[in-house]
């Protein structure tokens, strides 16, 4: 007859966490999918570059608008005049600064579309992230439990060999297994601190301190078709951005163009205390003031800068092509994300439902069978790296399947 304490031992499943050590690190701070996301749109250092550019593209509206100062001149002479003076203004009234601050404006259309751009990357960054800590949590979890139950198998085996139900191979055998548990355990813990400081990293945290994953990683149970989603790529950001080039381009080219347009300037002046300007020269009389004026227009005979009204067309067409390029790019990023999610949907509800339930049954019954003395150790140690491993693909499969999700998001441009 079997000890009872073995048996109890054997079939009762005893999940404790592994006590950490002495002057232990600080919990980190826990956050959701939703927080995550939050935070990185608030802080990601890749947007806080980008939203700086805005304020660089906004100020390039203000340069383009700038008008060009005014000249004065002062000047003698010793047959003349005495003193004269001129004003030069330049007349920039043939629409040249208009055109150059729409191409400024065109400019800094394209560069706020740049920053949602960088949102999308930055958000398909962080959402990996989560899901690399959710998963490095999980897999520790899981190596916890399964070190935890090795523990109270090593503890039983040892009692059943100290009776002598059992050789003493098994003591050395489940001792092994167990060793490799608590190795699996560490490595696994040290997995999640390195997962935390990538998505605090992301997070706009500068200190490098970890972060924990709390909740559940994102993924609809109904995503909408496939069609559908296709549907919204031309609205995305990587789209309408190489769209905003082509105005971008555009908008250059029509600056070019007013800038054959003549140049002009105003010159008003005067000349005081010129003798010459006296009936009689030398009579000591009081000469009167010569007022001048003069208008300078550009001659547009050497430079009609056609060259640069060609680049400026040239770089629009790169931009259409750019335009077809990313719009083929992303519908074949979705295309190969939704089937990777709809496989990896499918994967996980069979290990899920069917598989882990399976492996969890065959263990229990396994060890039952061994306390019976029905089975040797071998197969109670084989039953048990089985569970385990079905449950950590169980895990993969449903993070490879909010990957696959937000692979999707990203071919989309989510917002």
């Amino acid at each position: 007859m079997k000890h009872p304490l073995v048996v109890a031992s054997l079939v009762t499943v005893f999940v404790v966490p592994l006590a950490g050590p002495a002057g232990a690190q600080p919990t980190p701070p826990q956050v959701s999918y939703d927080e995550a996301l939050r935070a990185a749109r608030r802080a990601a250092p890749d947007l806080v570059v980008a939203r700086a550019r805005e304020g660089v593209a906004l100020a390039e509206v203000g340069v383009a608008g700038v008008y060009p100062n005014p000249s004065v001149a002062v000047g003698t002479s010793t047959q003349t005049a005495k003193l004269s003076g001129t004003l030069s203004l330049p007349l920039v009234i043939l629409g040249q600064r208009g055109a150059a601050i729409d191409a400024a404006k065109a400019e800094q259309t394209t560069v706020l579309i740049d920053t949602q751009v960088a949102w999308n990357d930055v958000r398909q960054a962080a959402a990996r992230a989560f899901v690399t800590l959710w998963l490095a949590q999980g897999i520790a979890e899981a190596r916890r439990e399964s070190a935890a139950i090795q523990g109270g198998l090593e503890a039983a085996v040892v009692s059943r060999v100290q009776v002598g139900s059992a050789p003493e191979i098994d003591s050395l055998r489940v001792h092994a297994e167990k060793l490799r548990a608590d190795a699996d355990v560490i490595g696994a813990t040290a997995e999640v601190t390195a997962a935390g400081t990538e998505l605090g990293r992301w997070m706009g945290m500068v200190d490098g301190a970890p972060v924990a994953a709390r909740g559940d990683v994102a993924s609809p149970d109904a995503p909408p078709s496939l069609a559908t989603l296709a549907a919204r790529i031309d609205g995305g950001a990587p789209v309408r951005r190489e769209r905003s080039d082509v105005a971008a381009a555009e908008a250059r080219a029509d600056h070019e163009r007013a800038l054959v347009r003549p140049w002009m300037g105003l010159d008003l002046g005067f000349d005081a205390f010129d003798p010459t300007l006296c009936a009689t020269p030398n009579s000591g009389c009081n000469p009167p003031v010569n007022y001048r004026a003069q208008l300078s227009i550009e001659i547009p005979i050497f430079n009609q800068r056609g060259p640069f009204i060609d680049r400026e067309k040239a770089l629009a067409d790169v931009a259409r092509a750019r335009v077809q390029a990313a719009h083929i790019q992303q519908t074949a990023e979705l295309t190969a994300a939704y089937r990777t999610f709809e496989a990896a949907t499918a994967r996980q509800k069979t290990l899920s439902d069917a598989v882990v339930p399976a492996a969890r049954s065959a263990a229990k019954s396994t060890e039952e069978a061994y306390a019976l003395g029905r089975a040797q150790l071998v197969a109670v140690l084989d039953a048990e790296r089985t569970l385990i491993d079905v449950r950590l693909s169980a895990l993969e499969a449903q993070a490879a399947r909010a990957n696959a999700w937000i692979e999707v998001e990203h071919a989309v441009g989510a917002p």
